[in-house]
């Protein structure tokens, strides 16, 4: 083989091999701050920092997807989202940090940090999904109880993961999302309204769209851009503007 050749293989993967090391660490850093998180403030009561409008017309509640979510255009909206919350840990903090605010209405995005557990527990996959499902429904009736009425989102895909053939998890989680929309799809109710986030976000390809794109996780401002385009006429038709 020419020597050149074996030069350029060989730092094509060194490269490679950095590129996924300090992704793996970035990974890693990132649950492992999340773990703590959770060991130091389980129910994030620390977490949300913005000052809440009492009694609230809107509040936002669930995970990350939820706290970076910016309220649409000429719409007050009290933001509960935790980073990290599961189904769980959102239906646990709800009466301490969203029902005190007595909302009109409660935006609901939640589930996908339980689904990225069957990564870690494909064994327990279904037991993962019904316990996801069961807790969206009791977040409901914790919103009905409160007088509330719901906006619920499904649960929008993931991003492509580049170690997906060595980790097939990643497809665990897609199709565990799935399910679970199929789920908060049939949840419509006359006080729930159905705000399918996975219907504007998702590309051809299952994964979301490349221009929305932040992370595996996470989008960026434009997909924000491109859900509140979507959520604000249906807020305005339902609350006003």
């Amino acid at each position: 083989m020419d020597r050149r050749l074996v030069w350029i293989v060989g730092i094509v993967t060194s490269g490679t091999v950095l590129v996924a090391g300090f992704l793996g660490w970035q990974r890693a850093f990132q649950y492992e701050r999340l773990f703590h998180l959770v060991r130091l403030d389980p129910l994030g009561l620390n977490t949300v920092r913005s000052t809440p409008t009492m009694p609230a017309t809107i509040v936002f509640v669930g995970d990350s997807r939820a706290a970076a979510w910016p309220a649409p255009t000429g719409v007050t909206i009290d933001n509960c989202g935790v980073p990290g919350h599961t189904t769980m840990q959102t239906r646990l903090s709800y009466p301490l940090l969203v029902s005190p605010l007595k909302p009109q209405w409660v935006i609901i995005q939640v589930g996908v940090n339980d689904l990225t557990a069957l990564e870690v527990f494909p064994h327990d996959t279904e037991m993962i999904i019904q316990n996801t499902i069961t807790n969206v429904r009791a977040i409901i009736e914790l919103a009905r109880a409160d007088g509330s009425r719901v906006i619920l989102t499904t649960i929008f895909p993931l991003g492509p993961n580049p170690f997906e053939r060595i980790n097939p998890g990643t497809g665990l989680i897609a199709t565990g999302i799935e399910r679970v929309n199929t789920a908060i799809r049939a949840m419509a109710a006359p006080d729930v309204l159905i705000f399918d986030s996975s219907a504007v976000l998702a590309g051809n390809d299952g994964f979301v769209a490349e221009g929305y794109r932040l992370d595996l996780l996470h989008i960026n401002r434009a997909g924000y851009r491109a859900l509140n385009e979507a959520l604000g006429p249906l807020l305005t038709a339902h609350i006003g503007p």
